[in-house]
């Protein structure tokens, strides 16, 4: 455990200074502030803004920090499993230290404008608490993912590219197919598969049950009055929430398995 602690340590001290966390922090800072001084009293267009930006951003940034983060320190493993360190200490010691200098930025670049800008007893810092909690799953998720991949293939040019297809695929690509069955099968009863659907894409996943905590279940189409059924309460929220925990696990413990193995 001393070992563990020691290695997240390491690495958060190593990488908060580290040039693109404070580009991330800057970017969520300065976008948050606009969107929500100018955005005035509409709270679900400044959080329908702020939700696409989190989308886009934080599964991008967290897949090719985490994984361009663990190429360049392969030199420096070999140097420390020379010493009495387990891999399980040193792979959960760098996923700890990593997702606490990623959250770090992203809840600062968020969290400060919501505390300077919004109204506290606004519905709106209600949502924006709720975003906040769910990117920051999605930075676990996402590093988690990352850390997969790069173990995986080890080379810089396929990790990095496998990372930005897995970010098209589940930024993009997966609406496309998601559209595409409920305009082809339209006539069928899809409630439960455009539900499984949702559940194995943490993005579609935020996004639809912050869609359903602002009112706006009309916009998630035939699908509305199930999802609002379905997720459209606090059992919903803590459904979405365990999902997202499960979403973070399974490629945690796979990269661990694949690491464990690997001759580094």
């Amino acid at each position: 455990m001393r070992n563990l602690l020691q290695v997240a340590k390491f690495e958060f001290k190593e990488n908060i200074r580290n040039k693109w966390i404070f580009a991330y922090a800057i970017s969520f800072f300065l976008i948050s502030s606009l969107l929500i001084y100018f955005g005035g009293n509409e709270s679900a267009k400044i959080i329908a803004s702020l939700l696409s930006i989190i989308l886009l951003l934080v599964p991008l940034f967290a897949l090719l920090f985490g994984s361009t983060n663990f190429l360049d320190s392969l030199s420096f493993m070999e140097v420390i499993f020379t010493r009495p360190i387990s891999r399980f200490h040193y792979y959960t010691g760098k996923f700890l230290g990593l997702s606490f200098v990623l959250n770090l930025g992203y809840l600062l670049g968020v969290g400060i404008p919501v505390l300077l800008f919004t109204n506290p007893e606004s519905k709106l810092l209600f949502l924006s608490i709720q975003l906040l909690v769910y990117g920051f799953l999605l930075n676990l998720i996402f590093l988690a993912l990352s850390l997969l991949i790069a173990v995986l293939f080890l080379k810089r040019e396929a990790v990095l590219s496998v990372c930005l297809a897995l970010w098209f695929y589940l930024y993009l690509l997966y609406d496309l197919l998601m559209l595409g069955i409920s305009v082809n099968f339209g006539e069928y009863p899809l409630e439960i598969p455009i539900l499984i659907l949702t559940c194995i894409n943490p993005l579609d996943l935020v996004r639809i049950i912050t869609i359903l905590q602002m009112d706006n279940a009309a916009l998630l189409g035939f699908t509305s009055a199930f999802f609002q059924k379905f997720l459209g309460n606090t059992n919903g929220i803590l459904l979405c929430i365990s999902l997202l925990f499960i979403w973070t696990g399974i490629p945690f413990y796979l990269g661990y398995r694949l690491f464990s193995k690997k001759d580094i």
